[in-house]
């Protein structure tokens, strides 16, 4: 996985005297150095547009969703399957340190979606895992 990187912005809002609130995240400092060590390594090379979207958009989820829960702990997003892209990772720490990564097989088509890349013959995956920052012996993370 890439090094750890904080998030750029998070920004929570509510409209006054409306049930209405949410929350914004930019990660442009912290995706910029994500992206940039992935383009510096030689053996890989950057990542293809489809993915740098689909890691960006986990990357994001993860850090939306985390920032909600407050949890002591890692916030692990992972798709896996049986296209081009075997693995894409996003986890976001309590503190919302950010790492992302990708394991890709092959060529990944031109405009891919999701499920070209992930679930091309139906064996895709989703998996989202709450790992507990101070464990107790024998307690397994939440999934």
């Amino acid at each position: 996985m890439q090094k750890d990187s904080r998030v750029s912005e998070l920004h929570k809002f509510l409209f006054d005297g409306l049930p209405v609130r949410g929350m914004i995240v930019r990660l442009t400092d912290a995706w910029t150095e994500i992206l940039a060590r992935r383009a510096g390594n030689s053996a890989t090379g950057a990542y293809p547009p489809e993915v740098r979207e689909l890691l960006g958009e986990m990357a994001a989820a993860g850090v939306l969703m985390q920032s909600n829960i407050k949890f002591n702990g890692a916030l692990v997003l992972q798709v896996f399957g049986d296209g081009p892209v075997k693995l894409a990772v996003a986890e976001v720490q309590s503190d919302l340190g950010l790492r992302a990564t990708a394991s890709i097989q092959g060529e990944v088509p031109v405009g891919a979606r999701l499920s070209e890349m992930v679930n091309a013959g139906g064996g895709g995956r989703c998996a989202i895992t709450l790992d507990p920052k101070d464990r107790l012996p024998g307690q397994q993370p939440y999934q």
